[in-house]
């Protein structure tokens, strides 16, 4: 038999948690609504388990379709901590070293121009440090959805622009005038390198190389680099608020050659799971998907030890923990990894966030939830 009085007291914890949460979701629709943000999905992360997972607002406006746990969005700039977990697992089974130089598994040779004998390794693309640098003339018509053309294959596009015979090749908006190595320069063509480079060392596409060694054992069921296996009733409409109209704008869902930088498609609960797994260190569901060694390379605890792809983030509390953004038209989105902790968390948007005052009380919130 049990106690009422321990009955009592379990109903009592209900409530009080029913109504805290009722309070979150209160506080974040009214955010939403000051921020105006179409729709948002966030998901936390405990002990190498999903914790829970919230759902807000609409994925179309027009069609009045809410954000729910089969909603697709476009993560972003996210989608780097996957292809550096692609890597780092080509770099756990003996393909390669952090060090070695990136020439020995390319076609075509990638060195930066003023620096011609100094070797570009995948540890410099993982921490940002290659010297490649985002030449935005022509890179800002795909990220704006303006390009029109035919779709261009990774590995041509990368061609045309690192080697110094491609077509878009311009050393001085490429590359940036520091030795590889010696400055922090972010950059989304080091990234679809990375990507590509995974591509030559595993000897099939980045895509299917993903789906097969991350999404099939992480069970992403509702995961791809490419819009063409979703429905377009499940994918988050990117929409962009006009003040000066007072009306969202739709975006067109955006598509862009340098994909494994930021082209990623996911629920949120996909999302989760990887992050489970690698709060886990590197296991999901007894399975093991990365190596601790790789996560522990890329998050270590000890920050002093360098970290790679992620950057360090400070709660409220100035706990440090690890987290990526991202960014694009109509698109907002954040996840964090406490590697003490074990905890983390997810925010999807198809809205546009980049206020960083707005996005830690957005964070502060669901974090503490």
């Amino acid at each position: 038999m049990k106690c009422p009085s321990l009955l009592v007291a379990f109903s009592l914890l209900a409530g009080l948690a029913h109504a805290q949460t009722s309070k979150v979701d209160s506080l974040v629709i009214g955010k939403l609504r000051e921020l105006h943000v179409p729709g948002l999905a966030a998901a936390k992360v405990e002990n190498g388990q999903i914790s829970w997972t919230r759902y807000y607002g609409y994925q179309d406006i027009e069609r009045k379709i809410p954000v729910t746990d089969s909603t697709v969005f476009h993560i972003a700039s996210i989608s780097k901590t996957v292809t550096a977990a692609a890597v780092m697992q080509l770099e756990a089974k003996g393909y390669f070293k952090l060090d070695d130089d990136i020439n020995g598994f390319l076609p075509f040779r990638v060195v930066n121009p003023s620096f011609p004998a100094a070797p570009i390794t995948f540890r410099q693309l993982l921490r940002h440090r290659s010297s490649i640098a985002d030449n935005m003339d022509y890179l800002l018509p795909f990220w704006e959805n303006e390009y029109q053309g035919a779709d261009i294959p990774l590995g041509t596009f990368l061609a045309d622009y690192l080697s110094a015979s491609g077509k878009h090749y311009q050393a001085n908006k490429n590359f940036v005038g520091a030795e590889p190595g010696n400055r922090f320069e972010y950059s989304n063509i080091g990234f679809a390198l990375l990507g590509y480079l995974v591509e030559r060392i595993s000897k099939m596409p980045f895509e299917q190389y993903c789906k097969t060694q991350l999404f099939k054992p992480l069970e992403m069921h509702h995961t791809s680099w490419f819009l063409e296996p979703f429905r377009s009733d499940r994918l988050a409409v990117p929409y962009q608020y006009s003040a000066s109209l007072s009306q969202y704008q739709k975006e067109p869902q955006g598509k862009f050659p340098d994909y494994p930088a930021g082209q990623l498609r996911c629920t949120v609960n996909d999302l989760a799971k990887f992050l489970a797994c690698w709060s886990n260190d590197g296991a999901y569901a007894g399975t093991r998907v990365m190596e601790a060694r790789s996560v522990q390379n890329l998050t270590p605890k000890d920050m002093s030890l360098g970290f790679h792809t992620w950057f360090m983030y400070l709660l409220n509390t100035e706990t440090p923990t690890y987290s990526h953004s991202g960014h694009g038209p109509g698109v907002s989105t954040y996840m964090l990894y406490d590697p003490f902790s074990k905890r983390g968390l997810i925010i999807l948007m198809n809205g546009e966030l980049s206020d960083y005052f707005e996005w830690r009380k957005l964070i502060d919130l669901l974090w503490k939830s």
